[in-house]
């Protein structure tokens, strides 16, 4: 089964950054909190004995804060859609807008697999719009609910599912270490992502703790994390080299 692999995810040396910037943030609070010492919003010392002890004590902390786990469901998502060539499929017949374009064998595939989709669609269905669907919260709506919190879990259920069908039934797959390395090659290839993220989490943490960004509220605890950590994740997509090469 030949399966592209990536060259490095980017040329832009994030975690090297995000380092210098943590660096930053340690001088810029103890410069900080000196000229506001007797302000009612003082920046918290980083480099001082309750910062760094701080920092130690929270450091594993800092890390299960951020998204590792959304970014790994996206990229097993990811991985199991391209892999199977359930996205090439799909693809193929948005292009043409005719199932004649498939092989007896990839419209079987597709056919099984999108069963596969609508039983897991009726499911989560099933759950949420009777009114006493398991899904929902305890006043019967979805928000507050099981979904609120677990939807990107029920969306790789619906992806991954399909795929799983499609690559198999279509010959793509043949071994279960065959259907692992295809879920997990995105993982692979965006490793280097997940050293960056911990310099990130740590860089987030404290920037909250020193409170440097306090006087702009929302923009320092909601929009700075989501681009310290987006933005690595998208120039691993953006800028990714695909060559070829045959995995064993």
């Amino acid at each position: 089964m030949k399966l592209p692999i990536s060259l490095p995810m980017s040329r832009i040396p994030f975690t090297l950054i995000y380092l210098v910037l943590l660096f930053g943030v340690a001088i810029g609070s103890w410069v900080g909190s000196v000229y506001t010492l007797d302000s009612e919003e003082a920046v918290a010392n980083l480099l001082s004995d309750a910062g760094v002890r701080w920092m130690v004590r929270h450091c594993v902390a800092n890390i299960t804060a951020a998204p590792v786990a959304e970014v790994l469901l996206v990229l097993l998502m990811i991985g199991a859609v391209k892999q199977s060539e359930l996205a090439d499929c799909v693809r193929l017949l948005v292009r043409e807008k005719t199932l004649t374009v498939l092989s007896q064998r990839q419209g079987y595939a597709l056919r099984i697999s999108s069963i596969v989709l609508v039983i897991v669609l009726g499911v989560v269905l099933l759950g949420i719009v009777p009114p006493w669907g398991n899904l929902l919260s305890v006043t019967g709506s979805v928000i507050g609910g099981p979904l609120s919190g677990g939807w990107l879990f029920v969306l790789s259920l619906l992806v991954c599912g399909p795929s799983l069908c499609y690559g198999w039934l279509n010959g793509v797959w043949h071994t279960e270490r065959e259907v692992l390395q295809a879920f997990t090659f995105e993982v692979s290839r965006c490793s280097g992502y997940f050293v960056t993220l911990i310099v990130a989490a740590q860089l987030v943490a404290a920037v909250q703790y020193t409170q440097l960004l306090a006087c702009i509220g929302w923009v320092g605890t909601t929009l700075l994390p989501l681009l310290l950590y987006g933005i690595p994740l998208l120039a691993y997509f953006v800028t990714r080299n695909d060559v070829g090469r045959e995995m064993q």
